[in-house]
């Protein structure tokens, strides 16, 4: 008997998801499946496993953000990237910048060498370009851009002449942009994925998904370039006029769409190279194909916000009691050991700064202070309503957290499933609800990136607070830069955590599963690894070169 027949089965049962015939092979014997061999015409293309839909289009952001800036920075090159070691930026589409003495205007001077994928040069009138596209979009990453004169205006079109935004081509190579007030951090915010330029058919191809019947129609700035798009995925192709191009070890990359639960299978199986962000629980592979795990701290708050505009939740004693009588982990324990950590404050560790422990659980602190605001083992206190996404159902922490409210101190609280246009209608400036349950991504390494949520606007704010000093403290910080920024970032996230608007609850760990000849691959608490770093080697090549090399 062959093993043909066996084979063909195995990839099959892998790419439909037939979860019953997936559970016969994790239940039977252990690495006894076949690994299908690399096609020799991908022999030098990466292939990475998605769940969520994934679009070419460098000014939307899809979730996860691991895989969608994977994606886009195949495709798009912004004018910065961060180091993820120490987080400063350095070079990309642009090869220098420089400040105004005012700190308030900051020029940048392109690559002269920079190419689009059809060969013409990339301009400042490019990202001018790109830019006024991001500010037409929706509110969460047109936001990217309001450090600059007028963007916000523009957005919320209180102002409508693109002109007066503060990004401007001076030359083809200049680009000069022009900040509401100093923000040291800009520079590093420019390697942000959302802040690609546009080519000037670029508007054209992504509108219809033109580029689905006709690849080359998007024209893009980044390693590689678009070869072919359809339902199951992308298929990317180095780009020859990347101005790169003698460094990328890759032929192309394939992003091949696969749900959660049948990824980890492909990757056993030799389909796919990498499947990042890796989700679900570990098993043991089914085949022999040597696999390894990376795993990195995320930069990002898990949190529950209070609506400090909302009965009982105006009192800071009953915030302070609702904190100190949560458990954190207890439920990782349950649910997510190895992949959630419990958070003490609000910033995790990152390049250049180690998390502060501001929070602490003491569930008989939090008794004395309900008491203290009139609410003795709860009485008298209203069932909370806590408001929830769809498609959150599933997961078990919101219940799990509200029911140790219960039987710490007697609250109660109401958790409503609700469809995301529901939930927009509660976000007014006074907020139709009490608790929220969310998750807040970093954009820059910046401490002050994650703690500016605390001063958006009353109609974007989950927790409705606002406090003078906590703002003065974030605008003096960002008219410093090194001991004395990191300094008042501690005092405004202190003062933060002292007024618990919101409790942070867990920091996630991200992990990735990496086939064995993938090479190069490093840790970025961003997410945002550049795949053309990435090689792919033999076994005889990784024994007679050992270590990867970024």
């Amino acid at each position: 008997m062959t093993t043909t027949p066996r084979l063909h089965w195995w990839i099959s049962l892998a790419l439909l998801s037939l979860g019953g015939l997936m559970a016969m092979i994790f239940l039977g014997p252990r690495q006894s499946l076949p690994v299908l061999p690399r096609p020799p015409e991908e022999a030098d293309v990466l292939r990475v496993a998605y769940a969520q839909k994934l679009l070419p289009d460098p000014h939307q952001r899809t979730f996860p953000v691991s895989a969608h800036n994977h994606f886009i920075l195949c495709l798009w090159e912004p004018l910065v990237e961060c180091d993820p070691a120490t987080g400063e930026p350095r070079p990309a589409a642009a090869e220098s910048w420089s400040w105004s003495p005012d700190r308030l205007a900051l020029t940048l001077k392109l690559r002269a060498d920079a190419r689009w994928s059809n060969g013409d040069a990339v301009t400042a009138q490019d990202f001018e370009r790109g830019w006024r596209r991001l500010l037409r979009q929706r509110m969460d990453v047109a936001q990217t851009l309001f450090a600059l004169k007028n963007a916000e205006a523009f957005h919320r079109q209180t102002m409508t002449d693109p002109e007066q935004i503060g990004v401007k081509a001076i030359d083809l190579l200049t680009l000069r942009l022009e900040l509401a007030q100093v923000r040291s951090t800009l520079v590093a915010e420019l390697a942000d994925p959302l802040l690609a330029p546009l080519h000037r058919d670029g508007a054209q191809a992504l509108a219809g998904n033109a580029y689905v019947d006709d690849p080359g129609s998007l024209v893009t700035n980044g390693p590689f370039c678009l070869r072919e798009a359809n339902a199951t995925g992308y298929r990317l192709q180095a780009s020859p006029y990347y101005h790169g191009r003698a460094e990328v070890r890759l032929a192309g990359v394939r992003f091949i769409r696969a749900n959660t639960s049948v990824a980890p299978l492909l990757l056993a199986a030799g389909v796919v190279d990498v499947v990042s962000p890796a989700l679900g629980e570990d098993r043991p592979s089914p085949t022999n194909r040597a696999v390894r795990k990376e795993t990195e701290l995320v930069l990002a708050v898990n949190s529950i916000a209070f609506n400090v505009n909302r009965g009982p939740l105006r009192d800071v004693r009953v915030r302070q009691a609702l904190a100190l009588a949560l458990d954190r982990a207890g439920p990782i324990a349950r649910f997510n050991p190895g992949r959630m950590t419990p958070a003490w404050s609000w910033v995790p560790d990152m390049p250049g700064r180690t998390g502060l422990v501001l929070l602490r659980e003491d569930g008989e602190e939090a008794r004395r202070l309900l008491a203290d605001a009139g609410y003795p083992a709860g009485r008298g206190f209203p069932i909370l309503e806590m408001s929830l996404p769809l498609w959150m159902k599933p997961d078990p922490y919101p219940p799990d957290w509200t029911e140790r409210w219960y039987r710490e101190l007697g609250v109660r609280t109401h958790i409503i499933y609700e469809p995301a246009s529901v939930r927009a209608q509660r976000m007014t400036p006074i907020g139709e609800y009490d608790v929220l349950y969310g998750n807040l991504i970093a954009t820059v390494p910046d401490a002050g990136d994650l703690l500016s949520g605390f001063l958006w606007p009353a109609e974007y704010s989950e927790t409705k607070w606002s406090d003078k000093e906590f703002a003065r403290l974030m605008n003096e910080a960002n008219r410093k830069t090194g001991a004395e920024r990191l300094s008042l970032l501690e005092k405004a996230e202190r003062l933060a955590m002292e007024a618990v608007p919101a409790v942070p609850m867990m920091f996630e760990q991200r992990q990735a599963l990496l086939a064995a000849e993938v090479q190069g691959w490093y840790a970025d608490p961003l997410a945002r690894q550049s795949l053309k770093r990435l090689r792919l080697e033999t076994t005889a090549t990784m024994n007679s070169n050992p270590g990867p090399r970024l």
